[in-house]
């Protein structure tokens, strides 16, 4: 499994604007960006990222994610403030 993999995964399954992946060994990190968010608190925003993986997670193609889920709002002011 590797990083287009998985956004290709969530881009499918999800209503995302942008999504960022990235691997070392078997341990993915994504940044989602998405309008779905509105309204959510982190645990649900975490549910929905992991629901299109988790079988990719039970098999062990996936052994550890780190997520971080931001409405398109919270992305910009990151984004500024980060220089991203």
């Amino acid at each position: 499994m590797n990083g287009n993999e998985v956004r290709s995964i969530l881009l499918k399954n999800l209503l995302l604007d942008e999504v960022y992946v990235s691997f070392c060994e078997n341990n993915c990190q994504i940044i989602a960006i998405g309008h779905i968010f509105y309204n959510m608190d982190e645990l649900e925003r975490h549910k929905i990222i992991y629901a299109p993986l988790m079988q990719h997670i039970l098999n062990n193609e996936i052994h550890s994610v780190s997520i971080q889920a931001f409405n398109p709002e919270e992305w910009n002011k990151k984004h500024i403030s980060c220089n991203i």
